[in-house]
């Protein structure tokens, strides 16, 4: 037997392990790294037939889920057709809508990403129940019935939502605000732009006032991008918050961040970048980290409510200095793939091979949960849909979940499909109850 034999019958074997609930862990392991290895298509051949033999078990309502399972195919299949310019092809806009421009690069990225979604149709519940967790079509994910005594009403996803408190103290709500030009600055001009974007630009001719400091903060169920003066980008996920100022006019360049962020910071060698971490309020609660950079991309989410704060490294380099002890103490170097988690005891580990779609799909628009338990999946979702969490019973609360959907769909349509671990919700109004 040669090796690709010998990889297409192991490959086989895994599969057939993960879709049984049969596989150890170290067999799970093994089966995501193929995952994130390779072009994908032995797994897309394999997966066809690991849907086969589930349909068979499928309930007969099941039809909704042999479409969300062909559209992902469809759009798995239509992202290697992609030109060398990296336009979609007219076929794929049909089959799932509008998808934002890729470069070859980029479009083998997210090739990956579908395939493991796809691979993640199959669940490690513990009960051997078959739940589906992937990036779908809202048409078609909305088609999931919401039981109306269940569900009292409905809860739309986040959006667009922050506010800009200006140097004096006065407040600006950017969703609410026209675009254009907010306010002037010191010398630097803020602009409100399309999709929810913020910048800040250099108004020539306007008096030097020295830096003065603006901050943005995203409610719950709130996102905002903003372009620092520098050129440096930013996305703030739900509840953060970034203080930062007008100008960058020092050696450094320096933000405060609480809450989650991702970052594309624009090159500068002789002026570093660098990201100081609150627990809460930035600049007025618990300093937990300095993260310097030179020119990188890398997420930072650093919630009050969660047990580590995690900075995950995309490209560049960087330097993570704990607070508390002080840079001459504990310094530590991220390479490109690698994620730093803390405690907040302010104990830290490196991950090697860190999971950095996991680590950034709220900035591409999904949830992805790997390796999640419930509660971190419910902490997520409050956070985005702004409501408030209760749980009854424990039957479930060591059950792990693997998988993505989009976070443009409204609450009940997630509840349907979370709903086939076994584990049950009830909406009444922005309340939600989870039976484990």
């Amino acid at each position: 037997m040669g090796n690709q034999e010998r990889s297409t019958a192991r490959l086989n074997y895994l599969m057939e392990r993960y879709r049984t609930n049969t596989c150890t862990r170290a067999e799970m392991d093994e089966l995501f790294l193929q995952m994130r290895q390779g072009d994908g298509s032995g797994l897309l051949r394999n997966l066809q037939q690991q849907w086969d033999k589930a349909r068979e078990a499928a309930p007969a309502d099941d039809s909704n889920w042999e479409l969300l399972f062909q559209a992902m195919m469809n759009q798995t299949r239509d992202l290697d057709q992609l030109p060398e310019d990296g336009s979609m092809p007219l076929e794929a806009d049909k089959v799932a809508g509008p998808l934002p421009s890729l470069t070859r690069r980029r479009s083998r990225v997210r090739r990956r990403w579908l395939i493991a979604s796809l691979c993640f149709l199959f669940l490690l519940a513990g009960s051997g129940i078959l739940v589906r967790l992937l990036s779908v079509p809202r048409e078609i994910a909305s088609r999931t019935p919401a039981v109306a005594r269940k569900f009292k009403n409905d809860v739309q996803p986040g959006g667009n939502k922050a506010v800009l408190t200006l140097a004096d103290g006065s407040s600006i709500v950017l969703d609410s605000a026209n675009d254009g030009t907010l306010s002037l600055q010191g010398n630097t001009r803020v602009l409100k732009l399309a999709n929810g974007r913020l910048a800040y630009q250099s108004a020539h001719g306007a008096a030097d006032a020295g830096p003065v400091y603006n901050t943005i903060s995203t409610p719950r169920g709130g996102q905002y991008q903003i372009e620092l003066p520098d050129g440096s980008k930013v996305w703030l996920d739900a509840s953060s918050s970034l203080r930062f100022p007008t100008a960058f006019t020092g050696k450094e360049r320096e933000v405060q961040l609480s809450g989650e962020a991702y970052f594309e910071i624009a090159g500068s060698p002789l002026r570093p970048f660098a990201v100081s971490v609150f627990s809460h309020e930035p600049g007025k609660s618990e300093e937990l980290q300095k993260v310097q950079v030179l020119g990188t991309q890398f997420n930072v989410m650093a919630y009050a409510d969660e047990n580590l704060v995690k900075t995950t490294l995309l490209e560049g380099a960087v330097k993570i200095d704990d607070a508390a002890v002080g840079p001459a103490l504990r310094s530590i170097n991220l390479k490109p793939g690698e994620q730093m988690q803390m405690t907040r005891d302010h104990l830290s580990r490196v991950v090697d091979d860190a999971d950095v779609d996991a680590a950034v799909a709220w900035k591409n628009g999904y949830f992805d949960f790997n390796k999640a338990d419930i509660q971190t999946i419910m902490r997520q979702l409050s956070r985005w849909y702004d409501v408030e969490v209760s749980f009854r019973g424990s039957g479930n609360r060591d059950k792990v979940f693997f998988g993505g959907i989009q976070r443009n769909l409204p609450l009940s349509s997630i509840f349907g499909i979370l709903e086939r671990s076994g584990v049950q919700f009830s909406i009444d109004g922005k309340k939600v109850v989870v039976d484990l």
